[in-house]
């Protein structure tokens, strides 16, 4: 009975043996080649411009702030003086609102056309959003250097996607940024991509431009009561994602 059940272990033994030979082993998935992010360079450039941009608006700029627009509009009969320190408060606060500082930017571009032409409040408000960008380009691009961020390369999806973007990387980027819809994935492509960042500002002003200008034709004949509800609305998502970051750091410490 022995000699019988080692038999029989032997010929299991040789058929597994006989299986494997015949099936092809998984070819290896290739490790995707991350070029480096210049993001020393970025921050440098993002660091010295928001020192220059602000010490201009505080020593050089004299004038009504943007937010001194809500104070005239809820005043019927007060016109708005076409101060170019609204303009600029306006550029500032459209280069601040980037992934990481997920403020609204809709209710501003609505209350600075009604002062400005739509045209010119367009091209500020794009301008505004390529150095947001470059806010986003500069951080991920060093949370890539991190092994744990790199892991997503090897995500089945995230390869097919790469696949797309690398052959229509300008377009893809320029009509995300047209579309009203949620663009970080894009945006996290190209970065991890180390797309020329040139390049990357660049299509961002070519879909932003036309957005806002839109938007800003829409604001301009828009009651400004209309506007403050949008503006209250459009910062629900960054108060609930700043209260939810907060959450999650007590819940981490305790």
């Amino acid at each position: 009975m022995t000699a019988k059940t080692d038999d029989l272990r032997e010929l299991i033994h040789e058929a597994d043996g006989l299986e494997q030979e015949f099936v092809p082993p998984e070819p290896a998935v290739p490790q995707l080649a991350f070029p480096e992010v210049a993001s020393g360079k970025i921050f440098l450039f993002l660091i010295a411009f928001y020192a220059v941009a602000i010490g201009v608006r505080v020593f050089l700029v004299d004038g009504p702030s943007l937010f001194a627009l809500l104070k005239h509009f809820a005043k019927p009969g007060i016109t708005v003086p076409d101060s170019p320190s609204i303009l600029f408060d306006y550029f500032l606060y459209m280069c601040f609102a980037c992934q990481f500082f997920p403020i609204p930017t809709l209710p501003p571009i609505a209350f600075t056309a009604k002062v400005f032409h739509p045209i010119l409040v367009a091209a500020v408000g794009a301008a505004g959003t390529c150095i947001a960008n470059l806010n986003d380009y500069a951080i991920l691009g060093w949370l890539f250097r991190h092994q744990r961020v790199k892991k997503v390369r090897d995500i089945q999806m995230y390869r097919k996607l790469l696949n797309f973007f690398d052959r229509y990387a300008f377009l893809t980027l320029s009509a995300a940024a047209f579309l009203p819809i949620p663009i970080d994935v894009i945006r996290l492509l190209a970065i991890s991509r180390a797309y020329t960042y040139w390049k990357y500002v660049l299509a961002t002003f070519v879909g932003r431009l036309p957005r806002y200008l839109i938007l800003a034709y829409v604001g301009k004949e828009l009651p400004a009561k209309w506007i403050l509800i949008i503006f209250l609305i459009s910062g629900i998502p960054a108060l609930w994602k700043f209260t939810s970051d907060i959450i999650k750091k007590k819940r981490r410490r305790a």
